[in-house]
């Protein structure tokens, strides 16, 4: 038996049962409706963070690749200087007619250059040195010059 409930228009009246399963279908339909998008959501967040991930990934990757390409130009710079400073050298000890007479090799290796050979005398050694550490760009010189001993 169903229960009447007076309603706000003039007497008239509307049985509770009909109203409660009226409004149970609405709060099903709801929750059911609002469910499927929760789990949409959890998956577009999983994704979204995946895509995140990824994206992460690629950035550390692409500061990698810098690193490498600024790595290698600065060991392509120094070699680059390495070659021009013993060209230098070699141009100055040419040029020079006190040392032009003697087969001198020269190494460079970021500003220390190695100069080896044989010269006349210790003091002509000397003079040699002092020749290269006035080029510029020679920040130390390792003489390895000899001359003979008698």
């Amino acid at each position: 038996m169903a229960k009447r409930v007076f309603g706000s228009g003039g007497g008239d009246t509307e049985p509770t049962l009909s109203c409660s399963v009226t409004i149970l279908a609405i709060v099903t339909a709801t929750t059911l409706s609002v469910l499927p998008m929760r789990q949409a959501f959890c998956q577009d967040s999983a994704a979204g963070q995946e895509m995140h991930k990824s994206g992460q990934d690629l950035k550390s990757a692409a500061s990698a690749t810098g690193e490498s390409v600024e790595h290698a130009f600065h060991g392509t710079t120094d070699q680059m200087s390495d070659a021009t400073l013993t060209t230098k050298v070699k141009s100055t000890l040419l040029s020079n007619e006190r040392t032009r007479k003697y087969d001198i090799h020269v190494e460079s290796d970021h500003g220390t250059v190695t100069i080896d050979g044989t010269v006349g005398s210790r003091s002509k050694a000397k003079y040699v040195a002092s020749v290269v550490a006035r080029v510029h760009g020679v920040r130390n010189v390792e003489n390895k010059l000899t001359w003979p001993t008698s």
